[in-house]
């Protein structure tokens, strides 16, 4: 079975409308509950399926646990059939059987592989007709192709004309039927015989103007440092295609005409991997570390995707080793990862090199420093969101009562807003996967397009293949020029202090000594469920508890912090 037929399958299969008869008796509450986390635990299941036949053909140890995983879930499907009908039932039932045998097609040909090779992206097929054999190409795989480049930029990569892909495409009904390139009309006046050429190009979004400074107005409250490119960024990532001058135009609008939006000039210095997936570097920030916050983050060197991005209340490597194995589930598994002497990367490391040897380098010690694609991730990520969310607290320790040393005040704080963080985390995680970047020596890209056109023209490295050649494993990834960036290099002693050792990066895999940053424990700070009830039941009231503007959750955590006092003044009556 073609690999990429499979992934046609299952695209299909994410998009089925799962029947609900009217007319079968209606589980109860509970059972309601439990078909509903059927249903989307099925389409999370597919959409892991349909990336791991995407990305990781080659690991099969990947694909073998997404393959547990399906059979896991199938059994779980069977043990509930009886609260759904039977043709939703077998929708299901199939649908994952289909899942579980493309992985063990796929997991039979990674092991019998020495390396990954891309799989053909164009397929001749001979109808026994004259002429050429027709071109088919999958058509997954072209609707997400074209999510990122037009016909003309696609054509190399599949080895065939424009034409071909822009006819592959109206086949499969991805694109609607463009009018004529031209029209020949006759001027009134000469008689001359002109042409009008009409655009080709991509629809543009049809926010109306006061639509657009509304979405924008929101993503700068959310993140108010976003410059043009990332702004844009932002916008493709929630579908919408606007040019350069309206966003400018709306932004003077919304902010103000004394406001000068400009894409911010970023020297990009050369940094050379093998491909995608070839080195991951990964690293805590720890700007919020005052209120027990962490965010830590993965990326993927060559094309500078963030492939995971999470807030957490602490700094525990099973923490880390979890939101690696979040990120290789859904993008494959790195050659090699590169962190700093932490504790926390102990996991990752560990995981790397018992799996896939040591000698090669599977996890590269270092200081963070020389981390360099992640610590100049984190100086976006501290502009971007991490900032808004600094000034936000020391304001409410200044004037609304926050005191970081008592843990019922932390407890609070994280409960309002942890989860927001993280939401803040993962959209701006989306806008900058989408933001266009400028390079040297190819045209501007995404991160997102780095990442997926260079897996299909170059193939994805990975732990299991032809080892890439390294001279120097130690100073694997290190982008020495960017070491003399003087703004990046305050910004990563501002927010590393912990880190004693000289500015070296050549060590063994085994570094001299392991940094621990502890983030302290807490637990709520009830003392029974009668206090809890009476908090939790007055927060849900409070009008402002799912706002996401700054102002309203300043007045949200002053009421929720005099709430907490009066449930919490229950057991001392």
């Amino acid at each position: 079975m073609q690999v990429f037929l499979q992934l046609f399958l299952f695209f299909l299969a994410l998009n089925i409308n799962l029947p609900w008869t009217t007319g079968q008796p209606q589980p109860s509450s509970s059972g309601q509950l439990q078909v509903s986390t059927i249903r989307t635990s099925y389409r999370e299941l597919g959409s892991r399926v349909s990336s791991a036949l995407r990305m990781q053909i080659g690991d099969a140890a990947q694909l073998q646990r997404q393959y547990d995983s399906a059979e896991s879930f199938l059994q779980s499907v069977e043990r509930h059939g009886h609260l759904f009908d039977e043709e939703e039932f077998i929708i299901l039932r199939d649908g994952i059987y289909e899942m579980i045998s493309a992985l063990g097609a796929a997991i039979s040909n990674s092991q019998d592989a020495s390396d990954y090779v891309p799989p053909p992206l164009l397929q001749e097929n001979r109808t026994g007709r004259r002429g050429r054999p027709r071109k088919e190409i999958d058509p997954a795989l072209l609707e997400l192709c074209l999510r990122h480049r037009g016909p003309t930029h696609l054509a190399p990569v599949f080895g065939c004309s424009s034409r071909t892909i822009r006819r592959r495409a109206l086949d499969h009904n991805l694109v609607e039927p463009c009018p004529p390139v031209y029209v020949e009309f006759e001027d009134p006046e000469t008689g001359e015989r002109l042409r009008f050429y009409k655009s080709s190009t991509a629809p543009m979004s049809t926010l109306a103007d006061d639509e657009l400074d509304t979405v924008i107005t929101h993503i700068l409250e959310i993140f108010p440092a976003f410059g043009r490119r990332m702004i844009d960024g932002h916008l493709q990532h929630l579908g919408h295609r606007v040019p350069r001058e309206r966003i400018r135009a709306s932004y003077e609008r919304v902010v103000g005409s004394q406001a000068h939006l400009t894409a911010r000039e970023v020297q990009r210095q050369r940094y050379r991997v093998a491909g995608p997936n070839a080195l991951w570097h990964h690293d805590g920030q720890h700007t919020l570390i005052r209120w027990r916050v962490v965010i830590h983050a993965f990326v993927d060197g060559y094309s500078r995707m963030v492939t995971a991005i999470q807030a957490s209340d602490n700094n525990r490597a099973d923490t880390v080793l979890a939101l690696f194995l979040e990120a290789i589930a859904e993008h494959g598994t790195p050659s090699r990862v590169r962190g700093d002497h932490g504790v926390e990367n102990l996991g990752v490391a560990e995981y790397m090199e018992s799996n896939f040897g040591v000698e090669r380098g599977s996890y590269i010690w270092g200081r963070s420093v020389h981390n360099i694609r992640i610590e100049r991730l984190w100086r976006d990520v501290t502009a971007g969101f991490g900032m808004k969310w600094y000034n936000f607290f020391f304001d409410l320790e200044l004037r609304h009562g926050l005191v970081p040393d008592i843990d019922g005040h932390i407890w609070l704080l994280h409960h309002l807003f942890l989860p927001s963080i993280d939401q803040d985390a993962a959209e701006w995680a989306g806008a900058w996967n989408s933001h266009r970047i400028r390079l040297e020596e190819s045209r501007d890209s995404s991160p997102n397009e780095l990442f997926i056109f260079g897996a299909l023209q170059d193939g994805l490295r990975d732990p299991t293949g032809a080892v890439d050649v390294v001279d120097d494993i130690a100073s694997y990834g290190v982008d020495w020029a960017d070491l003399s960036d003087s703004s990046l290099l305050r910004h990563h002693n501002q927010h590393n202090q912990h880190e004693l050792e000289p500015l070296e990066p050549h060590h063994s895999h085994q570094p001299p000594h392991l940094n621990l940053v502890e983030v302290p424990e807490f637990e709520a700070p009830f003392d029974n469920e009668e206090q809890a009830t009476m908090f939790f039941e007055g927060l849900e009231a409070i009008p402002e508890y799912y706002s996401r503007n700054m102002n309203d959750r300043e007045q949200l955590w002053t009421q929720a912090l005099r709430l907490l006092r009066t449930a919490l003044s229950l057991g001392s009556q």
